[in-house]
């Protein structure tokens, strides 16, 4: 068993034991606000079995038709816990304004008050020990039901509250102690709704989150320049991706290595990052057209029969493409015979590069002697 799924069984018993403890107590103690609040536990199983079912498909693998895991599930029960916890804190302020109308002249007794003290201090352990498990294993849901366990203590607070004043004399208490955790349970639900919500619209990181990864990519050097930097939230897992300018003068396996150096200082720095997904650029995307009207095929055959018309090169030289500053630029690595002297050596370069431009598909032509035996 997982510790999420532990913390949530242990949850809903200790739900189910609260509810029948409170219940009874205030019954047999003549509190009014200890029924309600044992309705309230009572609650807490739906969002209990709410909060098992979303946490399970969320734990799930990634898959062929989720390649970005199940942790959407997780959001969606967070979401769904928090709009229950605003419900409940309405009733909360409803059933105090009941009481207080009805005008019940029993005066609750030294049961009620121990059942009250009783629900508080195993619900505030519930949500310690809940949040606990729910921020080491990154799951919104379980977050979420723990502050639904602090909700419960909070109510019972009120219970207590009510139950104390109205045994000193001071009945007005019970309604306006209601009142106020009523309003703070709803505040509860309200800010679990509303970064439920963010999630599922793929809210970006906030603010910090986001000057953090500025600071890392500045860092590293070969980074000439990063943007469309962007971010969501599955599950409690977060997913990035981003552009970096490197050297266009780099090679493939050189611009490789420092996307996969973002990637790592990325996630070495955050807990909850999935993945890291790095485009490199050889230039700006915003003042180039990123796709050029002709492919590295097309060059090479428009370059290799004017090089092979040229007496002194050998055939099948290395050619290498580049697309920098909207030019096409063809790098050609050619060898010669070891006993040709400097000055015709000259020559030839001089001549493959002449040759070269005169196709009006390329802009510039660099041509290297390759002295490797």
């Amino acid at each position: 068993m997982s510790p999420g799924t532990r913390a949530i069984i242990i949850g809903a018993v200790a739900n189910l034991l609260l509810s029948v403890f409170k219940f009874a107590g205030g019954i047999l103690g003549n509190s009014v606000a200890l029924v309600a609040d044992a309705i309230h536990s009572l609650s807490d199983l739906v969002t209990d079995v709410i909060v098992l079912f979303t946490h399970r498909i969320g734990q799930m693998p990634q898959d062929e038709d989720h390649p970005y895991g199940h942790g959407r599930a997780e959001t969606i029960g967070a979401t769904v816990i928090g709009l229950i916890i605003i419900i409940t804190g309405i009733g909360v302020i409803h059933e105090t304004w009941q009481s207080i109308n009805e005008g019940s002249g029993k005066i609750p007794g030294l049961l009620a008050a121990i059942a009250a003290i009783f629900s508080i201090l195993i619900n505030e352990g519930l949500f310690h020990y809940t949040r606990r498990v729910g921020e080491a294993t990154q799951s919104p849901s379980l977050i979420a039901n723990a502050w639904h366990h602090r909700s419960d203590a909070i109510s019972s607070v009120a219970a207590l509250i009510g139950i104390v004043g109205a045994g000193q004399g001071f009945p007005f208490m019970d309604p306006l102690a209601g009142a106020i955790v009523g309003g703070m349970i709803v505040k509860v639900g309200i800010d679990i709704t509303r970064q439920g919500v963010r999630d599922l619209m793929d809210t970006a990181l906030s603010d910090e989150h986001t000057k953090r990864i500025h600071t890392i990519l500045k860092a590293i050097p070969e980074v000439i320049h990063f943007h469309d930097l962007r971010s969501r939230v599955i599950g409690g897992e977060i997913l990035i991706d981003l552009h970096i300018l490197v050297d266009p003068e780099m090679t493939v396996t050189e611009g490789h290595r420092v996307a996969e150096i973002v990637r790592r200082n990325l996630i070495k720095a955050f807990d909850n990052i999935q993945d890291v997904l790095v485009h490199v650029d050889g230039e700006p995307d915003a003042e180039v057209e990123a796709i050029y009207p002709i492919t590295r095929k097309e060059l090479i055959e428009i370059a290799r029969p004017l090089i092979s018309e040229l007496e002194g090169s050998i055939l099948q030289p290395e050619i290498r493409v580049h697309h920098i500053k909207g030019k096409n630029i063809v790098d050609v690595f050619i060898k010669i015979d070891p006993k040709q002297n400097m000055e015709d050596s000259r020559d030839l370069v001089a001549n493959v590069k002449s040759k070269l431009e005169t196709a009006p598909q390329i802009d510039q032509a660099r041509v290297f002697l390759d002295l490797n035996s």
